[in-house]
């Protein structure tokens, strides 16, 4: 990250300089929290001013202000006095600036901070996206953080639905923590009844049939609603649709159970997925017949 920004900063004098700060900057930005000097929140503080003017404008940046003002608050501890100096500080280099080079010089140097500072906010995400991912939780499947951090960046949502229904066949045990279930109910009503459409036949028909959170009516009905629309295109009763769903489901745990079959997708971690004793995920067999019905046991 260090030495990619190059923000033009100028004196306090008003003097024109070019002075390269993406290091300072670079720095600040992976700090601890409150571990700024007076001048790096001045440097956040324009940050955030330069990306709501670039914004104003009509330049399509994918950092906001907001972003830069959060850095800014964490970083000063919010401190009121430390956000009145930035404000004058900056008010005033680019006063002076405006002075010595017209407005359209301060607009093009304007645009260039708010560039510069997206770019680096954007690396930043991308490298905390890159730790967070290999995160696992205690089944040792990959964490609700890892997980949300995958959508946010690929915007692949059904992608996450097809790993929870891989590894979670039968949804998730209702009393017990339930993180990447909860956050799969928020991924549902973020893409909503549009969105649900581009999801796969296993992803919709498991989380319609089996338990995946404790409580979300929204997600709930979303879900729902697409299941029975696939149910109207497949020409599937609910006994039918629901047989399909446990075979399937059947088919996953199977596979989940062999040691050469891991999770195929971009999500998997080329391990596969055995219940611990006690975790409460419960295996079914479905068997067909005269004498068939389906036999659950905890793994």
């Amino acid at each position: 990250m260090a030495g990619r920004l190059t923000m033009r900063h100028f004196s306090r004098t008003g003097t024109a300089g070019a002075v390269v700060l993406g290091a300072s900057l670079a720095v600040v930005l992976s700090a601890p929290p409150a571990n700024a000097s007076t001048e790096d929140a001045d440097l956040i503080y324009e940050c955030a001013v330069a990306l709501e003017y670039a914004a104003d404008k009509g330049t399509g940046l994918p950092v906001t202000s907001g972003r830069a003002m959060a850095h800014f608050g964490e970083v000063t501890g919010n401190d009121p006095a430390l956000r009145k100096r930035a404000q004058q500080t900056i008010d005033a280099t680019w006063n002076d600036y405006r002075k010595e080079n017209g407005r359209d010089a301060l607009d093009r140097y304007v645009r260039s901070v708010a560039q510069d500072c997206s770019d680096l906010y954007v690396e930043l995400a991308e490298r905390d996206s890159a730790d967070a991912e290999g995160q696992l939780n205690s089944q040792g499947t990959l964490s609700a953080a890892a997980l949300r951090s995958f959508a946010t960046r690929t915007g692949d949502y059904g992608e996450v639905a097809n790993y929870l229904v891989y590894y979670y066949p039968y949804g998730k045990d209702l009393f017990q923590p339930n993180e990447d279930g909860d956050l799969l109910g928020q991924l549902i009503v973020e893409v909503g009844a549009a969105g649900l459409r581009r999801w796969s036949d296993e992803a919709i028909y498991a989380i319609a049939t089996k338990h995946y959170w404790q409580y979300n009516p929204p997600a709930t009905r979303l879900v729902f609603a697409e299941y029975q629309r696939r149910m109207r295109v497949k020409r599937q009763s609910e006994a039918e649709a629901q047989r399909w769903a446990q075979r399937a489901a059947d088919d996953r745990a199977q596979k989940a159970r062999q040691a050469n079959a891991p999770y195929v997708g971009s999500l998997g971690n080329g391990k596969p997925y055995r219940p611990k004793q006690g975790s409460g995920v419960v295996v079914c067999t479905t068997y067909t017949g005269y004498a068939g019905g389906t036999v659950c046991k905890e793994e």
